[in-house]
C-alpha cells in the first residue's frame, strides 16, 4: 500500500508536543473518551505470553500449508505463463515492516524472481505495468485497482494493514475500510494473519492485541512462493509446483518447532530484561547490519525496521545507532543477525559490552554447519540459535546453482517477538505492564498513541 499511513511521519509532528488529552474526535462529529489506563485488577493468565505467540505462529504456518498450496501454485503458474509471454512480474509486498526489508535483493538465497521494491515508491512501477503483466502485493490503492483494470493479473496477500474478509466493520480508519484487498484481486492466498496483527491479548491492554504477526506470516507466503515459480521455471513448466511450496512451509514449521525448546532460556533472558528495566532504567536498544535498502524512519535492517515505532510492538525498542554513543551500564542492546559472522553487528557488540550493556544475539550458530573464526554468538552475553545456518536458501531447484529460500529471517524474527513477548509478561506479573503502539490504521490507533506516547516518555517502559 504505497499511501500506507507511516506512524514514524506522524510522530515526530504530532507527538512532539507531549500532550495527554483524555478524549478524541472520532471520523464523525461526536467526541468519545478513549482510556489509555492500565486497570487496576490483572490476574495473569496461566499461559506465559511467549507460550501464546509461538503457539500463534505454529498456527499460522500450518494454516497456509494446509490450506493455500492450490492458491500458491495457481498463481505462481499464471506468474510463470506471464513471464514465459513475455510479461512482466513485479512484487509488491510492501505493507508491514518486515516485508519492506526481507525480500530485498542483497538477501542470501533471494533468487529475485518475485522482484521486490527496496522502497515504497511504486509509481515507476505502475505507470510501467501494462496488460499481461503479473502483481503480488500485499496493499491496497486505486494504482492497483487501475493496473487491473487494465489487464494486468493481481494476487493479493491478506494481512492486517488493509480490510480483508476476517476485517470486522469499522475496524480500521475510514478510509482504509472503503476498499477490500478482495476488490482489487483477481486471486488471494489467505496468509492467516488475523485482522487486528497482534496474537496475544494482554488483560492489561483491551483496546488492541499485542505481539505482530504479520511479517512472519507475510514472508511464509513469499517465499512458498518464490520456491514454486523456481520449481516451474527449472521444470519449463511441467509437473505440480506444489510440492516445493509445502516443503518450504514444512521446513518453516520444523524450525519453528526448534525455537520453542529455548522457551526456558527465552525465559531467564527476559527476567533479566525486567529486572534491568525496573532496577536500572534500562533501555532496549537494537541493531542489524544495514541492509542494501532505502532507509525507512532511520532503520536499514529488516530486524530493526521489525522492532522500532511498529503497529503491536512495544514502545521501548530503540535505535542502537542513536545512542552508539551514549551507552550506560545497564542497558539491554539486542542484535538480529541474518548471519553469524557480520563485523558491523559484532563491532556493534563489542562497543555494547565496553560500555557495560547487556547484550543479546539471536542469530545462527554458524554458516553451513561451521562455527569456527570470530562469530556474533561468541561475542554477546546469551545468543539464541535461529537454527537456519544455511549461506543460501533451503529449497534446491533445477538449473539454479545455489539453494533458494532462506528461513533466517522468519526463525530470527521469532525469536525477536517472542523475548519481547516474555519480557511484557515478566513486566505485567510485577505490575509494570509497558505501553505499546497499536496500529496506525486502526480505528483508534493515532488517537491511542498520541495519548500513551506522553506516559512512556515520562516512565520509560
Amino acid at each position: 500500500m504505497d499511501k500506507s499511513i507511516s506512524r514514524r511521519r506522524m510522530l515526530s509532528g504530532a507527538l512532539a508536543a507531549g500532550a495527554c488529552a483524555a478524549s478524541f474526535m472520532t471520523g464523525n462529529t461526536n467526541a468519545q473518551t478513549l482510556d489509555v489506563s492500565f486497570p487496576d485488577k490483572f490476574e495473569p493468565p496461566e499461559k506465559p505470553f511467549m507460550d501464546t505467540y509461538h503457539e500463534g505462529i505454529l498456527k499460522i504456518a500450518k494454516g497456509i500449508r494446509d490450506t493455500q498450496i492450490d492458491n500458491i501454485t495457481q498463481a505462481m503458474q499464471k506468474a510463470y505463463e506471464v513471464q514465459k509471454k513475455g510479461g512482466k512480474i513485479y512484487s509488491h509486498l510492501l505493507v508491514g515492516h518486515f516485508s519492506m526489508f526481507a525480500g530485498s535483493p542483497d538477501r542470501p538465497g533471494q533468487p529475485f524472481l518475485l522482484p521486490q521494491r527496496i522502497d515504497r515508491n511504486t509509481k515507476e512501477d505502475f505507470a510501467a505495468m501494462k496488460k499481461g503483466d503479473f502483481l503480488i502485493t500485499n496493499g491496497v490503492n486505486k494504482e492497483t485497482q487501475e493496473a487491473r483494470e487494465r489487464g494486468v493479473y493481481v494476487v493479493g496477500i491478506t494481512n492486517n494493514y488493509v480490510k480483508f474478509y476476517k476485517t470486522p466493520p469499522n475496524a480500521l480508519r475510514p478510509e482504509i475500510m472503503e476498499t477490500a484487498i478482495e476488490d482489487v484481486s483477481d486471486l488471494v492466498i489467505d496468509s492467516q494473519v488475523p485482522w487486528d496483527n497482534g496474537l496475544i491479548a494482554a488483560p492489561l491492554i483491551p483496546q488492541f492485541k499485542i505481539i505482530p504477526s504479520s511479517g512472519i506470516s507475510q514472508f511464509l507466503v513469499y517465499w512458498a512462493c518464490t520456491a514454486a515459480l523456481a520449481h516451474l521455471i527449472g521444470n519449463k513448466g511441467k509437473g505440480s509446483c506444489a510440492g516445493v511450496a509445502e516443503q518450504y512451509l514444512d521446513m518453516a514449521y520444523d524450525r519453528f518447532q526448534m525455537i520453542g525448546t529455548d522457551r526456558p532460556k527465552i525465559d531467564l533472558v527476559a527476567k533479566k530484561w525486567a529486572d534491568l528495566v525496573l532496577g536500572q532504567k534500562a533501555r532496549l536498544l537494537v541493531h542489524g547490519h544495514p541492509q542494501e535498502v532505502k532507509p525507512y524512519g532511520g532503520t536499514r535492517n529488516v530486524f530493526v525496521n521489525e522492532s522500532y515505532i511498529v503497529a503491536s510492538g512495544s514502545m521501548i525498542a530503540d535505535l542502537y545507532e542513536t545512542h552508539q554513543h551514549d551507552l550506560k551500564p545497564g542497558d539491554i542492546v539486542l542484535i538480529g543477525g541474518l548471519t553469524s559472522d557480520n563485523m558491523n553487528e559484532i563491532s556493534a557488540v563489542r562497543n555494547a559490552r565496553k560500555a557495560g550493556a547487556y547484550t543479546v544475539a539471536f542469530c545462527p550458530f554458524g554458516t553451513d554447519g561451521d562455527s569456527s573464526g570470530i562469530r556474533l554468538f561468541k561475542e554477546v552475553d546469551v545468543a539464541f540459535n535461529t537454527y537456519s545456518d544455511e549461506s543460501e536458501g533451503v529449497i534446491a531447484v533445477n538449473d539454479f546453482n545455489k539453494k533458494i529460500c532462506p528461513l533466517t529471517g522468519l526463525t530470527g524474527n521469532l525469536v525477536h517477538w517472542m523475548l519481547m513477548a516474555q519480557w511484557t509478561d515478566h513486566m505485567a506479573r510485577r505490575g509494570e505492564m509497558p505501553y505499546f503502539w497499536q496500529g496506525y490504521h486502526e480505528r483508534t490507533g493515532q488517537e491511542y498513541d498520541k495519548l500513551v506516547h506522553p506516559l512512556f516518555m515520562k516512565r520509560g517502559y
